[in-house]
C-alpha cells in the first residue's frame, strides 16, 4: 500500500490545481446570497448540512494544516518560518485592500468622492483589515444598496484563522506536543470542541474556530503519521459513504471533516498524469479567494437582479484575471524573495 510519505517528497502533485477549483467553488457558493440576498440557500446546504464554500474552506485547511506542518518541522530557524508566512499572506492582501480602496471605493461610492476620501472609515479599512483579527466589511456608501448588504470582502475572515492555526503549529511543535505519542490529545480536543461548538446555537468565535482548526489538525496528523497513513481512493469513498450515513448524529462533523480532509490529500497526491501539467503554472488560488468577493459585489450592484449562474459566468472570467496577476506581479515575487528576507534578519541578530 502506497502511503503519503512515499508521494510527499517532491512538488510534482496536484494541489495547485485542488486549491483553485476549491476558491472557485467559493466564488459560485458565495453567487447565491451576494445574487439573492444573505438568506439564499447556497449549494450543498440542504444535502449536507454544510455550504459549498464552508466545503471548500474546510479543504483549504486541510491542505494547509499537512504543508505548514511539513513547513515548521523542516525550517532553518522560526523566522525563516515567519517570513514565508508572511510572505504567503500579506503582499497579496495588502495589494487586493489598496486596490478597493482606491478603485473600487471611489467607482461604487454613492457618496461625492471627497467625501469619500475624507471619511476616517475610508482609510481605517487597510490598516484594520491587514491586523488580521480585527474585521472592517464596510467601505462608505459601498454597495450600500446591495441584496446581500454592504460587505466589501467578506471572505477575508478565514485569514485570521490561518494566521491562528500558523501559531498553533509553533507553539505545539516547540511544546513537544506533535510528537507521535502526543499529537492525538490535540487531535481528541480539536474533535471534541468541533462536536460541541457545531451544535451550538448561532456559531460566533468559537464554533468558527473549531469548524476550521479541526481540518488543520487532521492535515497535521497526516504530515506527522504519513509513514503509516495509506493513499487509497477506497479509503476516502469509504470515508465519505460513512459521514453521509452519520448525517443525522452527533458525530457527523467529525467525519464530515476527516472525510473531506483524506479525499482532499488522497487527489493531491494522487497520480492522474493528464492533471499534473496544472501545478506548473502556478498558485492563483490565493487571489482568486481575496478578489472573487468585492469582484462578485461589484457585478451586482453594475447588473441590478442578476441571477446566482449569471454573476458566476461573469465573475469568474474577470476574477482568474485578478488571481493570475496577484501570483504573477505580487505573490510569486514575494515568494522568490523570502529567502534573502531571512537570511537578512539572521544577519542582523548576529551583528
Amino acid at each position: 500500500m502506497i502511503t503519503i510519505e512515499q508521494r510527499a517528497a517532491g512538488r510534482d502533485n496536484n494541489f495547485n490545481l485542488l486549491r483553485m477549483l476549491a476558491a472557485t467553488a467559493v466564488l459560485v457558493s458565495h453567487a447565491w446570497p451576494l445574487a439573492l440576498g444573505e438568506n439564499a440557500i447556497e449549494p450543498l446546504l440542504l444535502t449536507t448540512g454544510y455550504k459549498l464554500g464552508t466545503t471548500c474552506v474546510t479543504i483549504f485547511f486541510a491542505i494547509s494544516g499537512f504543508f505548514i506542518t511539513k513547513s515548521f518541522d523542516r525550517r532553518v530557524s522560526i523566522s525563516d518560518f515567519a517570513v514565508a508566512r508572511i510572505a504567503r499572506i500579506y503582499p497579496g492582501l495588502l495589494v487586493v485592500l489598496v486596490l478597493t480602496v482606491a478603485l473600487l471605493g471611489p467607482a461604487f461610492t454613492s457618496l461625492p468622492l471627497l467625501e469619500y476620501l475624507a471619511n476616517i472609515r475610508t482609510w481605517a479599512y487597510i490598516p484594520i483589515n491587514l491586523s488580521l483579527a480585527l474585521k472592517q466589511w464596510a467601505l462608505p456608501g459601498v454597495f450600500a444598496s446591495n441584496p446581500a448588504g454592504a460587505a466589501v470582502n467578506g471572505s477575508l475572515w478565514t485569514l485570521y484563522y490561518e494566521a491562528l492555526c500558523y501559531l498553533l503549529v509553533v507553539v505545539a511543535t516547540l511544546a513537544g506536543l506533535t510528537r507521535r505519542s502526543l499529537f492525538p490529545v490535540l487531535l481528541l480536543i480539536a474533535a471534541g470542541s468541533t462536536i460541541v461548538f457545531r451544535q451550538s446555537e448561532g456559531g460566533g468565535l468559537l464554533h468558527a474556530a473549531s469548524t476550521l482548526t479541526l481540518p488543520f489538525a487532521l492535515g497535521s496528523a497526516a504530515y506527522i503519521y504519513r509513514a503509516f497513513v495509506p493513499l487509497s481512493l477506497w479509503l476516502a469513498l469509504l470515508l465519505i459513504v460513512a459521514a453521509a450515513l452519520c448525517r443525522a448524529t452527533p458525530a457527523y462533523p467529525l467525519l464530515h471533516a476527516v472525510a473531506l480532509s483524506y479525499a482532499a490529500l488522497w487527489f493531491g497526491f494522487a497520480r492522474i498524469p493528464l492533471l499534473r501539467p496544472y501545478n506548473r503554472l502556478g498558485d492563483y488560488s490565493y487571489g482568486m479567494y481575496i478578489y472573487a468577493f468585492p469582484v462578485e459585489q461589484a457585478v451586482v450592484a453594475l447588473f441590478h437582479g442578476v441571477s446566482p449562474l449569471q454573476l458566476t459566468a461573469i465573475s469568474l472570467p474577470i476574477t482568474t484575471i485578478f488571481a493570475y496577476f496577484s501570483w504573477t506581479w505580487v505573490e510569486e515575487w514575494a515568494l522568490a524573495h523570502r529567502h534573502t528576507i531571512a537570511a537578512r534578519l539572521r544577519l542582523r541578530r548576529l551583528h
